[in-house]
């Protein structure tokens, strides 16, 4: 079932031009608001954003983000 599950997944190069634009975009969106994010979760976000996924996350770390540049779906880890 794992392995299965493992072979689906879509690997992404970050260093597809258009996600390191979109990492400059969003990087400059949080700084202009105030909001500065870890330049890991930058990554993440500009990857999202790319390919149009929806990012699930147990943490607020991008709430500022959503829904202007993504969507994202926050899962409460307390509960899970």
């Amino acid at each position: 079932m794992l392995t299965n599950l493992l072979s689906q997944i879509v690997i992404v190069p970050i260093d597809r031009p258009e996600i390191v634009e979109a990492y400059a975009q969003i990087d400059f969106y949080c700084e202009r608001n105030g909001r500065p994010m870890a330049k890991n979760d930058i990554w993440i976000a500009a990857t999202a954003f790319v390919t149009k996924t929806t990012l699930l996350t147990t943490d607020k770390d991008f709430d500022h983000l959503h829904p202007a540049l993504l969507q994202r779906d926050w899962i409460n880890p307390v509960t899970t």
